[in-house]
Parts: C-alpha cells; sequence; structure tokens
C-alpha cells in the first residue's frame, strides 16, 4: 500500500502570514494540496510545524492524520523525518509518495504514472517535467533508512541548521540509490512563491 505525505511546516516568514492559509480559488492553499492527496490515496498524512494550531483551526483535513514536526525550524529534513518515523512501523506502507503544501496544481496524471511505474516497489520515482525534476516524489520503504540518518546534531538553538537549504531531489540524485525519472512533457506544479520552506 502506498501513502500520500504533504510537507507543510514551512514559516513562510516573509509573508507575513502562513502561507499554507494564503487562499487560491476560495480555498486555503493547503487545502486545496489535501483535497489532491486524499483524491488519491486511502492513506495521507499532513506534517505541520509553524502555527500549526492555527492552521488546524483555519483548515479542513479531511481523512489526513496530522503530524506535529516540533523541529520544523531545522528544516524540509526534519519533516520527512517526522512522516518516516510516523510510517516506520506501518508495514502495510511499502511506498512514500512526497507533495509539498505550496503545489496544489499536481495532475493525477503525475500521480497515476508514479504509482503504476512497474519499478515504484523498488526505485525512488522522481517526475522530470520536460526538463526539470520535481515533487511529488516516490521512496519505496528500502530507501527510508537513508533519509532517516539526515539529522541536526547542533543542539544549540540559534545556530541555523545544516539542513535548512537541503534540496530533496539533489540528495537523492548524488546518492547511491535507484531512481528512475518519469518524463512529463508538460510543466511542473507552480509553487505559491519562491520560497522553498516546505
Amino acid at each position: 500500500m502506498d501513502a500520500g505525505v504533504i510537507l507543510a511546516a514551512g514559516d513562510s516568514t516573509r509573508m507575513g502570514f502562513p502561507k499554507q492559509l494564503a487562499e487560491i480559488k476560495d480555498k486555503p492553499l493547503l487545502e486545496l494540496v489535501i483535497e489532491k492527496v486524499n483524491s488519491n490515496f486511502e492513506l495521507s498524512t499532513v506534517v505541520l510545524g509553524y502555527e500549526n494550531e492555527l492552521i488546524e483551526e483555519k483548515i479542513n483535513f479531511y481523512n489526513s492524520n496530522i503530524l506535529i514536526n516540533e523541529n520544523w525550524e531545522e528544516g524540509i529534513v526534519s519533516s520527512i523525518r517526522t512522516a518516516l518515523f510516523f510510517y516506520q512501523e506501518q508495514k502495510q506502507i511499502e511506498n512514500l509518495i512526497f507533495f509539498l503544501g505550496d503545489q496544489p496544481e499536481v495532475k493525477d496524471e503525475v500521480i497515476f504514472k508514479l504509482l503504476n511505474n512497474e519499478s515504484h516497489n523498488s526505485k525512488i520515482l522522481i517526475p522530470q517535467y520536460r526538463y526539470k525534476l520535481g515533487f511529488p516524489i516516490l521512496i519505496p520503504r528500502q530507501f527510508w533508512s537513508k533519509l532517516e540518518l539526515l539529522t541536526q546534531n547542533d543542539t544549540d538553538e540559534f545556530q541555523i541548521s545544516a539542513y535548512k537549504d537541503f534540496n530533496l531531489i539533489d540528495y537523492l540524485i548524488s546518492s547511491e540509490v535507484k531512481i528512475e525519472r518519469i518524463n512529463f512533457n508538460f510543466l511542473g506544479p507552480t509553487d505559491y512563491d519562491e520560497e522553498k520552506d516546505f
């Protein structure tokens, strides 16, 4: 079984309010992503961090689990790790598909191809939109341990995390793991803005 994970813990400091609550098409941005993931997965999870209580009040999470990443300031690595720890004991989950909380325009075609690719239990699958790699990313269980090892060891709260600007795609491409690119002839989902804080 596969599960969808929405990474939405970032603080969006330049916006002045949680980006997750920005309205697109008369709905909060994050809620649009949740609707998309819920329509394609029986099991899904949203990882929150910054202003999580406010976001929980304002958004319909439908059937998604809510996980709170207490270390959200560390960056996206800590949100990935939060999801992996949650699913580690759920042995029926073979693959996690990671979505970004600020990309509501992921096409169903992309999700379908990830879930129905013949390599989807043995390779990490990354969509390639024309010439650019992007989300959502499918990661089989056998590769989770590699990501779980990524952690911030410096406990000084004023120290900027070594993983604050971590790029999951670059990390996976440079790692010795089996990766397959799934090609699409259209542009990838547009980020709400240029802040890469999910």
